[in-house]
């Protein structure tokens, strides 16, 4: 792809007043306009035929398709010659902070829909794969909402920014409900879970010796308490608590080991104020006291072996 080909389009061109939206109703050309920007774009085809060039990928585009365009992705729509019918289509721009001043630094839809499903405006299960499209199909109800959008946007009637932001979000639901009953996004679903559940485990191994909380993991991932917790267990294998724990036990084991620390001290080095409650979970993961441990694999390292079960 030459990118002398390319031209850049902002959003001080398309945003009036401050105000980070633009809706309208365009027939794509049939000459070349490769383009990128700094917003995102959310495009249903409404009529015609012809193709879609987004990123290094090529789509023939007809009524009912829907893409998703990311900040700087190069794009365009472009009709067929005539006498074939030129592309239609409604194209929704917006920048994140227009639904929460919060989102001000986002420019990407993944993390703006994971921050709106922690701030629990809408509950969704599912993450976005980095190219989205909805294909075939007219989805009438897309349509609808485009519609609406459009004639709040020309009209500018008081309340009219209200309105829109309200009928963004439903348009974000409808998408997200559509991509749930299809398998457009599998694979990119998948891996975004994996990338978000690997940031948390690298965070509690780094942090397991303090009581880190569960919406402060949750956050992080901008996502649910609920959903997280669930994500996390069926990545890991088991849940948050039992994740620590392990982590715990098996410094605790590495230190007995290694150190001529007291058991007390090791057991508050990785994290337990409780000798009790240490020497309880120590015993039920390893089988035997921490004493016992310390007897058999301390001194000179005779026995280097591990008795935890393997876990990520």
């Amino acid at each position: 792809m030459n990118d002398n080909r390319i031209y850049r389009e902002t959003g001080e061109y398309f945003f009036k007043n401050g105000n980070s939206i633009f809706i309208n109703y365009v027939d794509e050309l049939v000459m070349p306009h490769l383009h990128v920007h700094d917003f995102i774009e959310i495009s249903y085809v409404a009529s015609g035929t012809g193709i879609h060039i987004l990123g290094d990928k090529e789509y023939r585009v007809s009524k009912g398709d829907l893409f998703l365009i990311n900040y700087n992705i190069p794009h365009e729509f472009r009709s067929f010659p005539a006498p074939a019918a030129p592309v239609m289509v409604y194209n929704c721009v917006f920048k994140p902070d227009f639904i929460d001043v919060n989102l001000i630094d986002y420019t990407e839809f993944t993390d703006v829909i994971q921050y709106l499903s922690y701030r629990s405006i809408f509950s969704l299960e599912t993450d976005t794969a980095e190219d989205i499209r909805i294909l075939g199909g007219e989805n009438s109800n897309l349509e609808a909402i485009y519609q609406k959008m459009l004639e709040e946007y020309n009209r500018m009637e008081e309340g009219y920014l209200e309105l829109l932001r309200v009928y963004l979000i439903e348009l974000l639901i409808k998408i997200f409900r559509l991509l749930k009953n299809s398998d457009t996004g599998t694979t990119g679903i998948m891996s975004q879970h994996a990338r978000l559940m690997e940031q948390s485990i690298q965070y509690l191994k780094q942090n397991y010796a303090v009581n880190t909380r569960l919406s402060e993991l949750a956050s992080q991932s901008f996502l649910s308490p609920t959903y997280f917790c669930r994500l996390f267990k069926d990545y890991a294998g088991m849940t948050i608590s039992e994740y620590v724990q392990k982590l715990r036990i098996e410094e605790a084991c590495n230190l007995l080991k290694s150190s001529d620390h007291k058991i007390i001290v090791i057991a508050e080095l990785v994290g337990y104020k409780d000798i009790k409650y240490f020497n309880e979970v120590f015993k039920k993961l390893t089988g035997m006291t921490p004493s016992g441990y310390k007897k058999l694999y301390g001194g000179n390292g005779k026995n280097s072996v591990n008795p935890l079960p393997e876990y990520k």
